[in-house]
């Protein structure tokens, strides 16, 4: 909104951010989806043209990266007013604005991706995780032992904590096991270790970026967000023709897989709705029960997802999950440095292997790299955002989910042998 196309930002713009900043300071802000998503869109549409604007933050980040880190800072800053904060946290994490969000991603981007294809990648995207995970987390332990901890240590509270999965699914029940092993209280482990989660996400946030201007620069390096190199060409994209009906019945497929999900996960909530949501659509898919119309209407709601609500769901990321005054807190450099080491060689190590197996090494170094560094969906979103990688939103949420729990178990066992 408001944005030419040299991304220049237009006198409409500024006139609706100044409506939305009295709004806001005045405390006339409506409660719910009406303040909150003008809130995200209107300051999401602004950092993005800003990020995509100035030419070395273009150039080696670019706009995602700007919306979530330009959001955290100005949420620890204090700019906004204490009851917008709580209106936009309550949309994005209570009311579920990610939730909806998300479940287009998924859908619309499933129902692009051959089946066979899927399972094939999977099989081998899992393992190439997994090595790269073992990798990261040694180096962890290593450059623990400069920081004057043990070996075990470094792994136990950087290197899980930073891949399990996220805060909900991974810090907050990783510090339950913990305290619980150690006689300790769960609430200053999970202090210890929470800033390791949001870091490592930070850090593949910005690696995403980097990423995507190393795979202008190499092309060799990148499918262009496809993850398998098969050798043949890519496929020319499934032509759509945008209408209000079919972008109605997408928006009720995607609720409607994410509502399938959920109630798996009530029944068997050891696989998260996601994960459900997931071989859900891959089944359907698979067996044609929906018909080519509906999947359409899928991909039309997804398309329409991401260039509606992407810079707006990155705000609401950064303003709402990165909290850099406790980073920041516990933050000492060489503790940065470790975060940063251990993701790198995360990444680098998926970018090899994957390349064995048959990967293209970018895509392989962002899906089965990065990702496992992120915290849940929300972290995906903004990392595969910011590599311009969008495409590969499935594979992300396999490892991520996948690589969380293998990671809480390890933690869960290594922590006994501090006790």
């Amino acid at each position: 909104m408001g944005q030419t196309r040299s991304g220049a930002i237009r006198l409409p713009y500024l006139l609706t951010l100044f409506l939305v900043a009295v709004c806001m300071y005045t405390g006339c802000l409506p409660n719910g989806l009406a303040g909150a998503l003008i809130l995200l869109m209107v300051l999401g549409a602004g950092l993005n043209t800003l990020g995509n604007t100035i030419p070395v933050v273009k150039t080696y980040l670019g706009g995602s990266v700007v919306c979530i880190l330009g959001a955290a800072v100005l949420q620890a800053a204090g700019v906004f007013p204490q009851d917008a904060y709580e209106t936009v946290d309550s949309f994005v994490n209570e009311q579920g604005f990610l939730v909806f969000y998300i479940s287009a991603l998924i859908t619309g981007s499933l129902f692009n991706i051959d089946r066979n294809l899927l399972i094939r990648a999977t099989v081998k995207l899992l393992p190439t995780a997994v090595i790269s995970l073992a990798a990261g987390v040694l180096t962890a332990g290593i450059l623990g032992l400069f920081m004057g901890h043990s070996f075990l240590e470094g792994i136990l509270f950087i290197g899980v904590p930073m891949t399990s999965g996220g805060m909900t699914a991974g810090a907050v029940p990783l510090s339950g096991m913990y305290a619980s092993a150690l006689g300790a209280d769960a609430g200053e482990i999970l202090t210890r270790i929470a800033p390791a989660t949001v870091l490592g996400n930070c850090v593949a946030i910005v690696f995403g970026g980097l990423a995507n201007n190393l795979g202008e620069r190499r092309p060799s390096l990148t499918g262009n967000g496809r993850l398998v190199n098969d050798g043949t060409k890519a496929p020319d994209p499934i032509p759509m023709k945008p209408s209000i009906p079919q972008l109605s019945k997408g928006l009720i497929i995607s609720l409607a897989f994410y509502g399938l999900g959920a109630l798996c996960n009530h029944f068997i909530s050891i696989v998260p709705a996601y994960a459900w949501m997931i071989v859900a659509v891959v089944i359907v898919k698979g067996t044609g029960i929906l018909s080519e119309e509906l999947e359409d209407a899928a991909r039309q709601w997804g398309q329409f997802a991401i260039h509606s609500w992407t810079a707006a769901a990155l705000t609401g990321i950064g303003m709402t999950l990165i909290n850099l005054k406790a980073i920041m807190q516990t933050m000492t450099p060489f503790y940065f440095f470790t975060i940063a080491a251990s993701v790198m060689v995360i990444t680098m190590t998926a970018g090899a292997v994957g390349r064995l197996v048959g990967f293209y090494p970018l895509e392989s170094a962002i899906a089965a790299g990065m990702c496992t560094t992120n915290m849940g969906g929300s972290g995906n979103v903004a990392v595969l955002s910011s590599a311009k990688r969008m495409e590969l939103l499935p594979f992300a949420q396999i490892v991520t989910r996948s690589c969380g729990a293998l990671m809480l178990t390890l933690g869960g066992v290594l922590v006994q042998m501090m006790g």
